[in-house]
């Protein structure tokens, strides 16, 4: 216990001893600045200045002096004038005093480039320091171009009009849905827009979005002046939608910009597309319902039944001729034509025609079963490879059938003609 009181008394000597050390040091600083205020007042050449708290003098060749109190000397004191005049001693021609060294800039713009970014700032980072760069090739100046041309829309939907009275949102998914996948909405109804008049009645007119725009030139080819319900007659006219081309479209548009925007929810979105491709991958496989689309087969060659009877070529020749032709120039609108036979041996009035792919045999069959030629109902079906048709002189085989119609019987034919030409000129 003693000897922690007397090491605590020597420490408290100590620092007593440093207090008073520090306390007398002051003292003498304090007398010495006395003393030489009282000195630098007493000379007229001396001067206090408040700006810099030191006292300053003007020597005898006109510079100024300021006292320095930690080091006790007297410096001179250098102004811009000053400054300028020995960059002016030590200047180089041709050289740009203002700008810094290369190393100095390149210290300087590293600092830049690390300097942080204010990412809650309402002010676009890049706009105010220039280094930091949008994007590869700079993506967002090329988006923010109104001089740049727009980007052309993708266009999956089709236009039909002339639609049945009592058309059903249903029976038109199910007939478009064979040529193509129909695009869904969010509860996974297929998007048919059925269009009515202002008294709420269906004008006949509907819209039908497909998801690739692929399916869009299949259906206006294969449906376009096709029958929606097979046999029942009537002709739906089928285009690639054009919005604004209907009459009211312009208002229904205007509505729907005045109206807010819908907000998507892209979790939704995501899942819907998904479900799409996955429907698209299975979109040929064998499904009875009608929504899948059957694999369109590879026969390009139509067979045509009742276009005419075997009295009407006896009682005119040129009937022949003429019918051909015509069938020609009817199918060509819907693609292009390689050859058409006639078998004028057949009761049942046998053409055929021979297509170049098939999407057009079966844009064929659409337009032309169903239909009356000369009071007449002709039914159109795909050539199956085994029925065996006939012609004058000639019995038809599968490769007949098939559209390669014979030179000798087509020169027989002809030379029949010509010799009903000269019995008619006798």
């Amino acid at each position: 216990m003693s000897n922690e009181i007397v090491e605590m008394d020597a420490e408290l000597a100590k620092q007593m001893a440093q207090s008073q050390d520090a306390q007398a040091q002051a003292e003498a600083e304090e007398q010495a600045h006395a003393r030489l205020q009282a000195q630098f007042a007493s000379d007229p050449r001396i001067h206090f200045s408040k700006e810099t708290g030191a006292w300053h003098y003007e020597a005898d060749d006109g510079r100024e002096m300021q006292w320095d109190a930690i080091k006790n000397v007297w410096f001179e004191v250098v102004d811009d004038d000053m400054v300028k005049a020995q960059q002016a001693a030590y200047a180089v021609e041709g050289v740009d005093e203002e700008t810094p060294a290369a190393p100095v800039l390149a210290r300087t713009n590293k600092k830049r480039k690390k300097e942080p970014i204010d990412y809650t700032s309402n002010t676009d980072p890049a706009a105010s320091n220039p280094s930091i760069k949008r994007g590869k090739n700079n993506k967002g100046d090329k988006k923010d171009d109104p001089t740049a041309p727009p980007r052309k829309s993708k266009n999956t939907a089709v236009f039909v009009s002339c639609l049945p009275p009592d058309t059903q949102a249903d029976e038109i998914a199910a007939r478009f849905g064979r040529f193509g996948l129909i695009m869904e909405d969010d509860e996974g109804n297929p998007k048919v827009k059925l269009y009515h008049s202002e008294d709420g009645a269906f004008n006949g007119d509907a819209l039908v979005v497909y998801y690739k725009e692929e399916s869009v030139d299949l259906a206006v080819t294969l449906l376009d002046d096709a029958e929606l319900r097979l046999g029942e007659g009537g002709r739906m006219k089928v285009q690639r939608a054009e919005y604004g081309h209907k009459a009211g479209d312009a208002e229904r548009a205007s509505a729907e910009t005045a109206a807010p925007k819908r907000v998507v929810d892209k979790k939704k979105a995501s899942k819907r597309i998904g479900n799409m491709e996955k429907k698209l991958a299975g979109w040929d496989s064998d499904d009875e319902s009608g929504l899948s689309g059957p694999k369109i087969s590879t026969s390009r060659v139509v067979v045509l039944k009742h276009m005419f009877t075997k009295e009407e070529l006896a009682q005119d020749a040129t009937l022949l001729l003429d019918l051909k032709e015509d069938v020609r120039d009817e199918c060509s609108t819907l693609g292009e034509v390689t050859n058409v036979v006639l078998y004028d041996e057949e009761e049942d009035g046998v053409m055929t025609v021979k297509f170049k792919d098939p999407v057009s045999a079966q844009a064929c069959i659409l337009k032309m079963n169903g239909r009356f030629f000369a009071g007449r109902q002709v039914t159109a079906e795909l050539f199956d490879g085994k029925q065996r048709y006939y012609k004058s002189g000639h019995d038809a085989s599968n490769a007949n059938a098939e559209g390669e119609d014979d030179d000798q019987a087509e020169r027989q034919r002809l030379d029949d003609f010509a010799d009903w030409l000269m019995k008619e000129g006798e």
